[in-house]
């Protein structure tokens, strides 16, 4: 079957190819009857699909589940961007294929991210906290690092994300403590930044692609109490780690979602933790739009809704359909 990759999608066209099944719900219409919501994707982007029939629409729920790959068939149409219109679906069998086309990654070089991360986290001179990264980040543990989801959903949700985002947040805290830095500890917030998000390697399902979260994720408060658990135990290792300086650390962790409503333990309270949670802030915003943009590829100038920004972005004309030059070639899979 011919691969159509969904970046190569167009109003109009009729598809009949493997996506992989991202998100899936059952909705119904102004008039009571049941239709299914898809959010279907491959390695080049993700798109909405439904399915109005009520019985095929029935059937389909019943059928796949998140993490499955389908065959689908149906036309690609303009509403509120792309959307697919479903005629047919069929489960296939994923150890026929390769899950890594279904797998969204970084369009980034991984190993250039890891040469600059390095570089960053080198320039920490406390030697407590310099001891406590080289720990942390072995060699193995740090190729698991460049690999992994920094979310499922919202921002840098892809492989390679929580390494793109972690530099991200590092730089911006550089930036701060070039700009407001006199009462900042610069050693503590770099370090803080580098190990923030930790706790999202065993928040997500790394080895899947749609990245859902584990039992541990959803059982222990998510990754912002799995990575304040992780640095208890890596701080341990370094011999006489001063217990204030810790505590320091953990308050970072614990506190960089700013706000309890946003998943925060607790809310900053050191100078550290509010630049730290404001770097992080500004990362993960402007990749959550910047993805909006750059996978928005109707005809209008109005991306779809989002409702974790709750609203659709204009796309000025120049930047509106770019041209992508990163696609796989089309292929035929067996």
């Amino acid at each position: 079957m011919k691969t159509q990759w969904v970046k190569s999608l167009h109003p109009g066209l009729e598809v009949a190819t493997y996506f992989g099944v991202f998100d899936i719900s059952l909705a119904k219409t102004k008039n009571g009857l049941k239709y299914l919501k898809l959010l279907l994707g491959d390695r080049t982007g993700t798109i909405e699909a439904r399915v109005w029939d009520p019985d095929l629409a029935e059937e389909v729920y019943h059928m796949l589940a998140p993490g499955d790959i389908a065959v689908i068939r149906g036309t690609v149409i303009e509403f509120n961007g792309l959307q697919i219109n479903v005629e047919h679906c069929r489960k296939t069998d994923k150890s026929r294929l390769n899950l890594n086309d279904f797998r969204p990654t970084t369009e980034k070089d991984i190993p250039a991210l890891l040469k600059e991360f390095t570089a960053k986290i080198s320039k920490v001179a406390n030697p407590y906290l310099k001891t406590l990264l080289e720990t942390i980040f072995e060699p193995k543990f740090l190729e698991q690092f460049a690999h992994a989801t920094a979310a499922r959903k919202i921002h840098h949700c892809y492989a390679g994300g929580l390494l793109e985002h972690t530099i991200e947040v590092m730089e911006y805290c550089f930036k701060v403590i070039e700009v407001q830095g006199e009462f900042i500890d610069p050693d503590l917030l770099i370090t803080g930044a580098a190990i923030h998000d930790l706790g999202k390697l065993w928040e997500y399902d790394q080895n899947g692609f749609t990245f859902q979260r584990t039992k541990e994720g959803r059982l222990l408060g998510g990754h912002v109490i799995l990575g304040r658990d992780f640095l208890r135990e890596k701080v341990k290792l370094v011999k006489n780690f001063p217990k204030e300086l810790s505590l320091h650390l953990e308050h970072l962790i614990l506190s960089h979602h700013g706000q309890r409503e946003w998943g925060a333990v607790e809310e900053p309270k050191t100078l550290e933790a509010i630049a730290l949670h404001h770097a992080d802030l500004l990362s993960a915003r402007i990749n959550q739009v910047g993805c909006l943009i750059k996978n928005h590829i109707g005809s209008t100038c109005w991306t779809n809704y989002d409702r974790y920004l709750g609203r659709s972005l204009f796309v000025p004309e120049k930047q509106h359909t770019p041209k992508r030059t990163d696609l796989p070639p089309e292929s035929e899979t067996q």
